[in-house]
């Protein structure tokens, strides 16, 4: 049976299921924390059978754990596919396969992560005229993380600023005339794990090695403290494998269309 987390008991019980486990314990663990004791901010979070829970925000899920084995799993499987459909969820991350009716298989996502105490080469410093700034304006961020969608850079700058308020994290932005071109930022953590996101640059300045340079130069600083990780799609493994970031990993992604029977 699916079970909403409200109580402290079932807040408890969500952690430890995800603990010790990369991407999913910062990441979950922030969230929960959070926003979880406030409905109307959108997030949501469940036990599912098994060892698996699920947080839910608009049509994303993330599912860290896994389902029962047997006929009990294929209880638990169907039931999660019903739940998801009636939520009008549409992508879902997992930490592990999972074959769920009219759901498909994309790319997997692969983890990343730069050891605790250790240091990257760092590139070659912007352009001049741009300015480092390391606790920039969000709402500004927030329009160049998110250039297309005014709806998603509102949700990242109320989860962004939600989270630096409480302490966790940083953001970086590079900025020219005041305005960022260029941007990284962590806003999940856990006690080990500095999750690294949002690494954005504005078009016109692209393919001048900015990114390059902000993003090393904040895993460096977050590494001094905790080992940073993150996610991406497959295009990018080249470029962050030059960087000299470590592959810890793969996180399952999935998607369906719920108008088509």
């Amino acid at each position: 049976m699916i079970q909403s987390v409200t109580t402290p008991a079932q807040r408890a019980e969500f952690l430890r299921r995800i603990a010790g486990k990369p991407y999913f314990e910062a990441v979950l663990g922030t969230h929960l924390a959070l926003f979880g004791a406030h409905p109307a901010s959108g997030w949501v979070f469940y036990l599912l059978p098994g060892m698996a829970v699920l947080e839910l925000r608009g049509g994303s899920g993330v599912l860290c754990g896994a389902l029962p084995g047997g006929e009990e799993g294929e209880t638990a499987r169907e039931e999660l596919s019903g739940f998801l459909r009636f939520l009008h969820a549409d992508t879902l991350r997992t930490e592990q396969p999972l074959a769920l009716d009219g759901w498909r298989p994309a790319a997997p996502l692969t983890l990343w992560e730069l050891p605790q105490g250790r240091a990257l080469p760092q590139p070659p410093a912007p352009p001049a005229e741009l300015v480092l700034d390391k606790a920039p304006s969000m709402l500004p961020v927030s329009r160049l993380v998110f250039a297309g969608s005014d709806a998603e850079a509102d949700e990242f700058y109320s989860a962004a600023c939600t989270a630096l308020a409480h302490g966790v994290g940083q953001c970086r932005a590079l900025l020219h005339g005041g305005r960022p071109v260029c941007t990284v930022g962590c806003y999940e953590q856990s006690e080990n794990e500095s999750y690294m996101a949002a690494g954005v640059t504005a078009p016109d300045w692209q393919g001048r090695g900015l990114a390059r340079w902000l993003i090393v130069g904040l895993a460096n600083e977050l590494a001094a403290r905790r080992t940073v990780r993150f996610a991406c799609f497959p295009e990018l493994c080249g470029f962050y494998s030059q960087l000299g970031f470590i592959q810890n990993g793969k996180m399952q992604y999935y998607t369906t269309d719920w108008t088509i029977e």
